[in-house]
């Protein structure tokens, strides 16, 4: 069988806090209704989760909300145990969890670090910037609490990255955005642009609290702050994506993707969705608690979302782009009298691109050399020990190799940086 990821609405749109942009606020049932999923839901899906990618080796899952630590550390303990006991032999178990980082104590940091999760906190920035938006129902800004959760991660060695939404408080201000989070020690920053429309309703026009022209502005001066003369030291997940892309890797955003494949979604109550922006009943893939897993992952239904992005609108099939923009986000199509209009932000990636693609080739390009080199320390190590700092690069790129592979600049790159096996 395939790989299959699944995204928990643990608690479904119930939040500790009130951030006027969520898009996963309102639901069919009300505005922050409190529900939680329970433990019998666990343990029926998990294991028949786990039977499933038995095939694949992996078992990635991702819990979401709302916010989903308010369903309480007992109820994750719960998972992992369910894991544990229906989890194949050497099958790879992932779990990661996207919090506002409110609730994290010492408590969660152990159990967060003994089970190696992946933690994704949301934070918009310095003080200023987050705490304009991202404030709790009493209008209190949650900057200092969010810190707070932070550091209970970097006590407990949990790893974890930064999930930035883009606004009117910040889309303005990408070099401080980008130099706060470098100051901060963050090394994994995601960008997502504010939405005005909700999980509930797809067929709304995608509307968003950034421009078009804001969020591409934002892109090339971001870019150009993260580059660092070619050996970046922050990963950016959107330029990450576009560098699969451009060095022939599988990309693992759906956004630019040739497919509409993020997995499924499952709701509190079990109703199974292809995405998190289509929590519509016309969407519904069936119930994990009456569906056959296999039934709701192949069937016609999910099948039709996944290959949605097909036919592209005409102006995607001429655009110079297309290999490396996939046509973006389906959600953020538009029917006009000319016929579908490509993704809202197109003209952003129109503005992007043209100023960063010398500067995506020449990474690509030395990624793809420090692979080569890579592979030859591994096929012969001695050979590759023996040459010179002054030498040609074993890469074959023709620069010096105290210039090239070798370079104090590329080590300090996460792009870049030899990994520890190779420098025993």
């Amino acid at each position: 069988m395939p790989q299959l990821y699944v995204m928990f609405k643990t608690v479904s749109t119930d939040c500790n806090l009130d951030c006027s942009y969520c898009y996963y606020r309102e639901s069919l049932e009300g505005v922050r209704v409190r529900r939680r999923m329970d433990n019998g839901l666990i343990e029926r899906f998990i294991p028949a989760y786990m039977e499933y990618v038995a095939d694949a080796g992996v078992a990635s899952m991702a819990w979401q909300g709302g916010e989903p630590t308010l369903a309480g550390l007992p109820f994750f303990q719960k998972i992992v145990e369910a894991q544990s006991r229906s989890v194949a032999p050497g099958t790879l178990v992932s779990n990661s969890l996207q919090t506002n980082a409110v609730l994290l104590n010492d408590d969660w940091g152990a159990f967060l670090k003994r089970y190696n999760w992946l933690v994704g906190v949301s934070l918009d920035g310095p003080r200023e910037m987050h705490d304009t938006l991202r404030r709790d129902r009493g209008g209190r800004g949650s900057f200092d609490r969010v810190m707070r959760g932070i550091d209970v991660l970097r006590r407990h060695g949990v790893a974890f990255n930064v999930l930035c939404v883009l606004g009117p408080h910040n889309v303005d201000r990408p070099v401080e955005l980008l130099r706060f989070f470098r100051a901060e020690r963050f090394t994994h920053v995601q960008f997502i642009p504010a939405m005005d429309f909700q999980a509930m309703e797809p067929e709304r026009p995608p509307v968003y609290l950034i421009t078009p022209a804001q969020y591409g502005a934002f892109l090339t001066a971001a870019f150009d702050e993260w580059h660092e003369e070619g050996s970046p030291r922050i990963s950016i997940r959107t330029f990450d994506n576009f560098l699969q892309s451009y060095t022939g890797v599988p990309n693992d955003l759906c956004v630019h993707s040739d497919r509409c494949d993020s997995g499924i979604v499952v709701e509190y109550d079990g109703s199974a969705y292809p995405c998190d922006f289509y929590i519509h009943p016309r969407w519904r893939l069936g119930n994990v608690l009456e569906t056959p897993l296999r039934e709701i992952a192949e069937g016609p239904a999910r099948r039709a979302f996944v290959f949605q992005k097909q036919p592209l609108p005409d102006e995607c099939r001429r655009c110079e782009w297309l290999r490396v923009c996939k046509s973006a986000c389906f959600r953020n199509r538009t029917e006009g009298e000319d016929g579908t209009r490509p993704d809202h932000f197109c003209a952003s990636y129109k503005t992007f691109f043209p100023h960063a693609d010398a500067r995506l080739r020449g990474l690509g390009s030395a990624i793809e050399n420090k692979r080569r080199y890579l592979r030859m320390a591994e096929i012969a190590p001695r050979e590759v020990a023996r040459v010179g700092r002054n030498d040609p690069c074993p890469c074959g790129s023709g620069r010096k190799h105290k210039l090239c592979c070798l370079s104090p600049a590329a080590e300090r790159s996460y792009l870049l940086a030899t990994p520890p096996e190779f420098k025993a």
